[in-house]
């Protein structure tokens, strides 16, 4: 039996997000068919995390166990032999067993796109096409709030027993011809939670609410939501790095 880790890219355009569900088209679930191609067996992958339907994903990580034999570069060529063309293996290695694709991770990074120019039907599934003018002084303040240690029960999707306390190190925000970009490098992240922080940033940038009034959301730990969440179409799991990194 060996370990084999993957990164892998995709456009998320066509599926109904990473995880493997019933009769739904998902990454996980184009990439098992692959494995089950090769290894003739059903091989389970387990993902760094999920990405929500229509999200990218530039380098996500999974890893599986299997115990057909083959030289690790050759996993690559392998697996992206039998996948459609809006997903492509980057690299495949060998790990010891203790390895985790999740678990083992220690912090990742998420890229957010938004245009304030004209609408343009082919960014439409890449970048989220806002299309209005936005205050980047403003957001790049109240970013602010969100870096070190909170719990962010108010800006993501959470069941009782989910532990919201992340930790932010990272929250920039910079403008290139009209396409905004936010980098986001945390130690984790909780469903919708960049979504929503990125949501809750537009709604300051176009002045409809106030840095206080997103601390006070955060302060509240889950008490008050954020209603703002941005669309999916410009999220990108850009990175997963591990100590290896």
């Amino acid at each position: 039996m060996v370990r084999v880790k993957c990164s892998v890219s995709y456009d998320g355009s066509k599926f109904h997000g990473f995880q493997v569900q019933n009769k739904l088209r998902t990454v996980q679930g184009e990439i098992q068919k692959a494995l089950k191609n090769i290894c003739k067996e059903e091989i389970i992958i387990h993902g760094s995390g999920r990405t929500d339907a229509k999200v990218h994903g530039t380098k996500q990580v999974f890893h599986f166990d299997t115990t057909r034999e083959m030289p690790e570069a050759q996993w690559k060529r392998a697996i992206n032999h039998f996948l459609p063309n809006d997903i492509y293996i980057l690299d495949s290695y060998f790990v010891d067993e203790n390895f985790h694709s999740r678990y083992s991770a220690i912090k990742k990074e998420y890229h957010y796109l938004l245009s304030t120019k004209e609408y343009s039907p082919f960014e439409t599934n890449y970048i989220f096409q806002y299309g209005r003018p936005l205050d980047l002084e403003l957001m790049r303040e109240a970013a602010k709030i969100f870096i070190g240690e909170h719990d962010f029960a108010s800006f993501c999707s959470y069941d009782q027993y989910g532990n919201t306390i992340r930790e932010l190190y990272e929250l920039s925000i910079t403008n290139e011809k009209g396409i905004i970009k936010f980098i986001l490098v945390g130690n984790g992240f909780r469903r919708y939670m960049v979504r929503h922080i990125v949501g809750g940033l537009i709604q300051v940038g176009a002045k409809r609410v106030t840095k206080e009034r997103l601390q006070e959301l955060l302060d509240s730990k889950g008490e008050q939501k954020c209603l703002f969440k941005a669309k999916p179409q410009g999220l990108y799991l850009h990175e997963v790095f591990y100590d290896e990194n």
